[in-house]
């Protein structure tokens, strides 16, 4: 395997050095690159001959009839790991031109190198890619059958990892590139991005101190170096960090609830994390997939606005979270005895069944409220 454009760069380059003809030809003896466009595709015999034997052949003037070639050279096969991938034709005279060949030769099987390891880091690029998006976009099959050690180690998910989606609001070839660029140099040796539309990116960023270990770091750290330009057009949404194949899923299911619930608020660009956006998700999902509950939490939540005449409760329900549940600062703010604020706490209980006073309580309560006022 020997790319054809380098090939005749390096033909069309040599050529002009030694003041001498220079051809490529491949391993079936077809000339691929020449500094004489007339001969290119054609089947050089004695080229053939050498390649096939592995065997660098010296053709003086008085052998030029015997192989059938109009000017004397030297023919060199170049090969990697044993086996031969075509050869190099000089136009000279041997004694003089036998450095350069061995040069050219030497050039040429770099060439091959490269190419070769170029395929194989695509190949394995690609076969990362498919594997992640398998993963990814056809979670309806069975997880377990990728949760396998080799695969976890392969993809790098034994460490924290957090999914971004990534789309920008533009068709402008010039706003896409930048992005790519911009990704591009985030991008650390275990990070994986894909690319789903040139608008729509998959972003899969590894824990990294200098750039983030939580979503708040993260967060930070891509504002820090988002372009101005591009950022006004581009909205982010990042998952948690997690670990493992549910995890890798996890974060990405997490990243699009919340694109999906940015989008339908007609916010597109700004960088924002799943947790600063939890409940509105929560009870988005409430809302789309079990509006029974809804209904039902938001009854028992209006309990608390029908009871007393003053509607006290309310009050305090929202002072309580605006506070962050800290008894005191919540009675200051009402400006209440804290007894007093016991007793409501006591009374919210019995009226809805939520505690205040344990996590389950809070979480139902918050729940119930942000349905009560996006009803």
């Amino acid at each position: 395997m020997l790319d054809q454009y380098w090939a005749q760069k390096v033909t069309k380059k040599a050529s002009s050095i030694i003041k001498a003809s220079v051809q490529i030809a491949n391993k079936s003896g077809q000339i691929i690159a020449t500094s004489n466009s007339e001969r290119l595709g054609e089947v050089h015999q004695a080229a053939l001959y050498s390649i096939q034997r592995n065997l660098p052949i010296e053709i003086e003037d008085e052998d030029v009839a015997f192989w059938r070639v109009p000017f004397p050279g030297i023919i060199v096969p170049f090969e990697y790991k044993d086996d031969t991938y075509g050869a190099v034709l000089v136009s000279g005279q041997p004694e003089e031109i036998r450095p350069y060949s061995r040069l050219l030769k030497l050039t040429a099987e770099f060439i091959v190198e490269q190419e070769i390891e170029r395929s194989m880091r695509f190949e394995e690029a690609l076969s990362r890619k498919q594997l992640l998006s398998n993963i990814l976009f056809n979670q309806q099959k069975i997880l377990q059958s990728y949760n396998r050690k080799y695969i976890i180690d392969a993809l790098g998910l034994n460490e924290p990892l957090a999914v971004a989606s990534i789309f920008i609001n533009s068709t402008s070839k010039i706003k896409t590139r930048a992005l790519k660029a911009c990704l591009d140099s985030w991008q650390l040796q275990n990070d994986d991005i894909i690319e789903l539309t040139p608008q729509e990116i998959i972003f899969i960023f590894k824990s990294n101190t200098n750039r983030g270990t939580n979503e708040k770091k993260l967060k930070q750290f891509i504002t820090q170096t988002f372009e101005p330009d591009l950022a006004e057009r581009t909205l982010i949404t990042l998952g948690d960090f997690n670990t493992g194949i549910h995890g890798l899923v996890q974060s990405y299911n997490e990243s699009q609830a919340l694109k999906k619930l940015l989008t339908s608020q007609d916010q597109l660009e700004g960088v924002y994390t799943y947790k600063e956006h939890e409940l509105e998700i929560m009870c988005q999902n409430i809302k789309r997939f079990t509006p029974n509950n809804e209904s039902a939490l938001v009854a028992n939540y209006k309990k608390l606005l029908d009871f007393g005449e003053d509607k006290y409760l309310n009050d305090t329900v929202e002072a309580y979270f605006r506070n962050h549940g800290k008894l005191i600062k919540t009675a200051n703010d009402l400006y209440i005895h804290r007894n007093t604020l016991n007793y409501r706490i006591k009374k919210i209980y019995e009226i809805t069944g939520w505690d205040p006073n344990t996590i389950d309580g809070i979480v139902l309560l918050r729940i119930a409220q942000y349905l009560y006022k996006n009803h």
